[in-house]
């Protein structure tokens, strides 16, 4: 029996019960989401666990530059990051970008609740705090090195929802559909991902 919710047909129309996220399925659906948080905690786990063995130029708090290839991800994540924020507060139901085509949006809002706004905000909220993060990092020359942990974070969480969006969104979407659009983000992020984790272990002191 497939995971997707089997009252859903190929266009994505809902009929019968309402669709629902997946962890509310049943406990092996909800099992593999819970596993999937393993790929960002892991991930951040492994490299300040890295860092507390091997310490001297690896310790936590020695010192690090910021290369230019570190310079240009962070700062084209950040730009990335910086207008989410309006999308999220100000026209939700126009993601990805206003204009796309229909079949690329991410959703309809049909009955929004408290919870629903809340979420819209948190988002915008993280978003911001992301890019603020990002850019201010690509104007430093020396960071102590588990700053340079934060990035992986964002990017090993941000490729756990790709995975999930694009290549099992056919699985685990609450309509049986993935999010084929978010292909680019899983490029860019994966791209800036693999940048972040050459320099965390090629940056000088």
């Amino acid at each position: 029996m497939s995971l997707a919710n089997s009252n859903v047909p190929p266009d994505g129309k809902v009929f019968g019960p309402p669709a629902k996220l997946a962890p509310y399925r049943d406990a092996k659906t909800t099992a593999i989401i819970a596993a999937s948080l393993l790929i960002p905690f892991g991930t951040v786990a492994f490299f300040v666990l890295f860092c507390q063995f091997n310490g001297g130029e690896y310790a936590l708090d020695s010192s690090v530059k910021i290369g230019q290839l570190q310079r240009v991800a962070l700062l084209v994540q950040g730009l990335y990051f910086i207008i989410l924020p309006f999308g999220f507060e100000l026209m939700i139901e126009k993601l990805p970008f206003p204009g796309s085509p229909s079949k690329y949006r991410f959703g309809k809002v049909s009955q929004p609740d408290n919870l629903y706004w809340m979420m819209t905000c948190l988002s915008a909220e993280l978003f911001f705090v992301a890019a603020a993060m990002f850019l201010l990092l690509a104007t430093q020359t020396d960071v102590p090195r588990w700053v340079l942990i934060l990035p992986i974070a964002q990017c090993a969480y941000n490729m756990k929802n790709d995975l999930l969006w694009v290549g099992f969104g056919s699985i685990f979407s609450p309509i049986g559909k993935g999010i084929s659009i978010m292909v680019i983000d899983w490029l860019l992020i994966g791209v800036c991902f693999i940048t972040y984790i050459h320099h965390f272990f090629t940056a000088t002191g």
